[in-house]
């Protein structure tokens, strides 16, 4: 019996619970600056001006850091589920067989040759 040899990878594309996560911390970002935008339109002093933006950068850098964490995190589980898959394809479809073939001579003695 013969069996081949069989290796696949198969890499999934799902959405998740992080798009939706992304995408509301895309429109936090669109807000904070367009308040960016007022504050920088606003009649406030100069240095309050500064202040209340540079507390909104702030606040979009953060965003920014939790966007990135989610989508290495998403990276890293599709990663680790295509890994996954390959091994356990290849564990179970990577059969390698010795052909054993089995003599009888006629002295009744057996020869297996492997």
């Amino acid at each position: 019996m013969n069996v081949s040899s069989v290796s696949s990878t198969s890499s999934n594309s799902y959405t998740s619970g992080n798009d939706s996560d992304v995408k509301q911390l895309l429109n936090r970002i669109k807000q904070l600056e367009s308040q960016i935008e007022t504050e920088t339109q606003s009649k406030d002093d100069d240095k309050t001006k500064q202040e209340k933006i540079q507390l909104l950068r702030v606040q979009i850098t953060q965003i920014q850091n939790q966007i990135q964490a989610k989508q290495s995190t998403q990276t890293s589980n599709s990663v680790q589920e295509a890994n996954t898959n390959t091994n356990t394809n290849t564990n179970t479809n990577t059969n390698t067989n010795t052909n054993t073939n089995t003599i009888i001579l006629s002295d009744n003695k057996i020869d297996i040759q492997a």
